[in-house]
């Protein structure tokens, strides 16, 4: 691990540390600052506000599950990623507490739809994709992460493993057939550039 890679994950744990005692609303990039005994311009090369810095714990978490591994898109591999998700409550109900302009959600979102996009392009070889693709995907990211989030928040009318399988049936079939052909690769999703 670089020392880039290692000072996101200080910030990353000073977050969750911070969170324990403070809500994410009233966190300042100052204390993370102080809790890592670091510059603000430390902070801000890697990024870009405290939003940033919690949807890359989001993919944190995500790269723990399918980073490096074998490709596979099954309820199974949804259910072991969000109870792993599950087991870290906590830090989502904190951190997806802050309803402000910047909100993670807009992060994680934005992600996952570039995510989603470029997954399809690779795995199908087609440069492009069409307007009911893109519309396809976003549609499918809103679902998934307002179940996460009732999940997360205990209002949800299922266990993880009746929501996977819901959300494995519901995946539009290209998007299944592309996010079973591909391999993430752990340093694609945490540590490119911004």
């Amino acid at each position: 691990m670089t020392m880039k890679d290692r000072t996101k994950l200080m910030f990353a744990e000073a977050l969750e540390e911070i969170l324990q005692d403070k809500p994410f609303d009233k966190v300042r990039v100052l204390d993370l600052c102080k809790r890592c005994e670091t510059t603000p311009q430390t902070f801000y090369y890697h990024f870009h506000d405290k939003y940033e810095l919690a949807a890359w714990v989001f993919l944190h978490d995500f790269a723990y599950i399918v980073g490096d591994a074998e490709p596979e898109y099954s309820p199974e591999r949804i259910t072991e990623m969000t109870k792993h998700m599950e087991s870290r409550r906590t830090f989502y109900q904190r951190a997806y507490n802050d309803h402000s302009q910047n909100a993670v959600n807009k992060y994680i979102f934005d992600f996952n739809v570039k995510n989603a996009v470029s997954i399809v392009k690779a795995v199908s070889g087609e440069e492009q994709l069409t307007a009911e693709q893109i519309i396809a995907i976003k549609y499918h990211t809103y679902g998934v992460m307002g179940l996460f989030y009732e999940l997360i928040y205990e209002t949800l009318e299922m266990n993880a493993e009746e929501m996977s399988a819901f959300l494995y049936e519901k995946t539009p079939d290209f998007l299944k057939a592309a996010f079973a052909g591909y391999s993430y690769k752990s340093e694609e999703i945490l540590y490119s550039d911004k």
